[in-house]
């Protein structure tokens, strides 16, 4: 039987495909059963077959798989099905290069012109469709006839992985620098959560310092985990797995993106929606800092933008796993450090983090946060240099430059607080959180609150205006202006 893949629009993607009144995100499941169309490359299934939904997403192009429409039927100008689809939401753009269609032609590479080259439903060839479900499951399967047994036979090829003894592995949400973001179910409670296994560093025996690290990771955690705000992911268990010697991190599972794909999807934000992100997260660092935590790397992917029914809340991510990447940093631990790894993130790092951890308080979270509302702002961050080495010079001799300067939409008094934020003697700099939010209240009458409907791009005039203003050549004329 024939598989076909189509394409779901922008427009119809971003108004139909929700649960609820949410929008779809990544893993999510869209129980969708049909496709609105009387295109006659469809023809083909009156016989039985399925349709594999895509869309494709701004502004860097991702293909998205959304989904199966299987053995649908025609109904006037709708394909439907009797069951609706159980694949999750999966970014397959890794496969724009193999998938190959029955044509043997491919898919269009060039920006601008992938979704215009799938506006025509395309027959797929078995091979395409063994890779798009080897992707969406996370498990290489064989091409089968219907999707039930390629379930069957994905649960039956390999047994699920427990982490702790106690929370299988479900899927996997992400990869960062130092571990792996996993969803996953407790085999008791039946909860989902999400799990951070921390790859970098594994104790044994013949490991005094592995293991002093990993002690640490988990005090941090517990530390954390007494934190009682809703701008803090909530930590509901950490351990170290007896198989693997890989401290893990239990958190709850989130729905939403966080700040640095709503940046790369969106650019710079409206300077109300960027002040009211910076305040929960102001708020989530006051309670943390009030309990003595530090989290020492606040950047963009570390704020995340969890969706309610009704509203968006602003969570911080990753409290403690900075101070497990200082103990790999610290000369103490020599064997332990790792070529190139620095303790958190270079272009968020404050002045005083850049030269060394020592004597570092709840101020460098706060210079950190300026960066990122800063970014949020103008869509870059203060401090554009090519090298590691560069970028720590400029951020502990550099002023950034005013807001006035590189993005003139932004109010006086904003420019006032990012500036403060961004001092580089820590002494001129907000001395806590509390201070900081003060001067945000004022500045958002209104409240903190977010809801989806505030998540558009800057106005267009807004946007032109920053994208002058970072013209390499008038750049270049300004330092010159500035040397002379």
């Amino acid at each position: 039987m024939p598989d076909i893949l189509a394409i779901v629009s922008k427009a119809v993607f971003e108004k139909e495909a929700r649960i609820g009144s949410k929008p779809l995100a990544l893993r999510d499941v869209w129980p969708v059963d049909r496709y609105n169309s009387t295109g006659k490359a469809l023809e083909r299934l009156k016989g039985g077959g399925r349709i594999f939904l895509v869309t494709v997403r701004p502004p860097s192009e991702q293909l998205w798989f959304l989904g199966v429409v299987e053995s649908p039927k025609i109904d006037g100008t709708a394909w439907i099905s009797a069951s609706k689809n159980s694949l999750p939401v999966t970014d397959i753009s890794s496969l724009r290069k193999t998938i190959r269609f029955e044509s043997g032609n491919g898919m269009s590479q060039d920006k601008g012109t992938l979704g215009m080259s799938l506006q025509t439903p395309r027959g797929l060839t078995p091979a395409d469709v063994k890779q798009i479900l080897a992707v969406v499951t996370g498990t290489p399967i064989s091409v089968s006839s219907t999707l039930a047994s390629a379930g069957a036979q994905l649960r039956a090829s390999a047994p699920a992985r427990i982490i702790g003894g106690k929370y299988e592995i479900l899927s996997k949400l992400g990869q960062g620098g130092m571990g792996t973001v996993y969803e996953a179910r407790h085999t008791g409670t039946g909860r989902r959560v999400a799990v951070k296994e921390v790859k970098e560093v594994a104790g044994d025996d013949s490991s005094r310092s592995g293991a002093q690290i990993i002690e640490r990771f988990e005090r941090e955690a517990r530390a954390t985990g007494t934190i009682e705000s809703q701008h803090i992911a909530l930590v509901l268990d950490s351990g170290t797995d007896a198989e693997t010697r890989h401290p893990y991190l239990v958190m709850e599972l989130l729905k939403g993106e966080d700040l640095q794909q709503v940046l790369a999807r969106l650019g710079p934000l409206p300077e109300d929606v960027a002040l009211r992100i910076a305040a929960q997260a102001a708020v989530g660092l006051l309670r943390a800092h009030d309990a003595g935590v530090v989290h020492r790397d606040i950047k963009p992917a570390n704020i995340f933008l969890a969706r309610t029914d009704t509203q968006i809340i602003v969570k911080l991510l990753d409290f403690g796993i900075a101070r497990v990447k200082e103990q790999l940093q610290s000369p103490q631990n020599p064997a332990l450090t790792t070529t190139g790894l620095m303790l958190g993130t270079p272009l968020y790092m404050s002045p005083e983090q850049a030269l060394g951890p020592k004597n570092i308080d709840q101020r460098t979270d706060l210079w950190s946060l300026g960066v990122v509302l800063y970014e949020a702002l103008t869509g870059r961050t203060p401090h554009d240099v090519e090298t590691v080495g560069a970028l720590i010079l400029a951020i502990c001799t550099k002023p950034a430059r005013g807001l006035a300067e590189v993005a003139p939409h932004v109010r006086a008094p904003v420019g006032t607080i990012v500036k403060k934020m961004l001092e580089i003697d820590n002494r001129l700099r907000y001395a806590n959180a509390t201070d900081l939010l003060d001067d945000l209240k004022t500045e958002l009458p209104a409240g903190f609150a977010l809801d989806e409907s505030m998540l558009v791009s800057l106005p267009g005039s807004a946007r032109r205006e920053i994208e002058r203003k970072h013209d390499p050549m008038e750049l270049a004329a300004t330092v010159l202006k500035d040397d002379a």
